[in-house]
């Protein structure tokens, strides 16, 4: 009976103490920001000479696993866009957006109550599109999707991180692995004639994988 009154003792404890142990912590996060990828494949490289800035956002939930004291993972679903443009036989120009669906985990390491390192892994799918056009506005354009994968290396640094809520800025470096794209020139059917030897040009497969930087601002409630 004793044995018995312990244990029902034991869970009970547990069952207070647990929630207590995420109680001065946020488990959810928001963040926005921008960043630069840089293209450093052949074919990319053939379209334009700048890298691809633009902006991302997202967010996240602490799973509450506990693989290591101050340490914790998080799962995490982001949405990154991008463009860049140059120019193609002195004559044409170009345009390449990029659009990034993904979703993956964040392992987080408390370094200081406002200080945190953190490493991400996320899969996911990229639409890329491509514009050409020529001085007198003709344009062609395609667009396709696919595979993504990329990882980071972040550290934030937090004005404010006690519930109800937190503030700070994250700093990444990453690297984006992105699947080849196959693309083919079609003329706009609405605009003039583009001055291209023939109508449609295969441009190949267009590859937008590159290391990253991204700076974010980051909440947490």
């Amino acid at each position: 009976m004793r044995a018995v009154s312990s244990l029902v003792l034991a869970a009970a404890t547990a069952a207070v103490i647990a929630p207590s142990a995420h109680a001065d912590t946020n488990r959810d996060e928001l963040w926005i920001g921008g960043g630069t990828r840089t293209l450093g494949s052949a074919g990319a490289n053939a379209l334009t000479g700048d890298n691809l800035s633009g902006t991302s956002l997202g967010l996240a939930r602490d799973l509450g696993i506990a693989v290591l004291p101050r340490m914790a993972v998080w799962a995490e679903a982001g949405l990154t866009t991008g463009d860049a443009s140059g120019v193609m036989f002195q004559s044409l120009f170009t345009e390449i957006n990029a659009l990034g669906l993904t979703g993956g985990l964040r392992v987080r390491y408390q370094l200081h109550r406002l200080v945190a390192a953190s490493a991400r892994l996320d899969l996911g799918a990229q639409r890329a599109s491509l514009t050409i056009s020529d001085h007198a506005a003709s344009s062609a354009s395609d667009h396709g999707w696919g595979a993504m994968a990329q990882a980071g290396a972040a550290l934030d640094l937090f004005a404010v991180a006690r519930p109800p809520f937190g503030i700070g800025l994250r700093a990444e470096l990453g690297y984006v692995m992105a699947q080849a794209i196959s693309l083919t020139a079609h003329r706009d059917a609405t605009s003039d004639t583009l001055m291209l030897p023939i109508s449609e040009v295969g441009l190949g497969h267009l590859d937008l994988s590159g290391p990253t930087f991204a700076l974010s601002l980051v909440g947490q409630f």
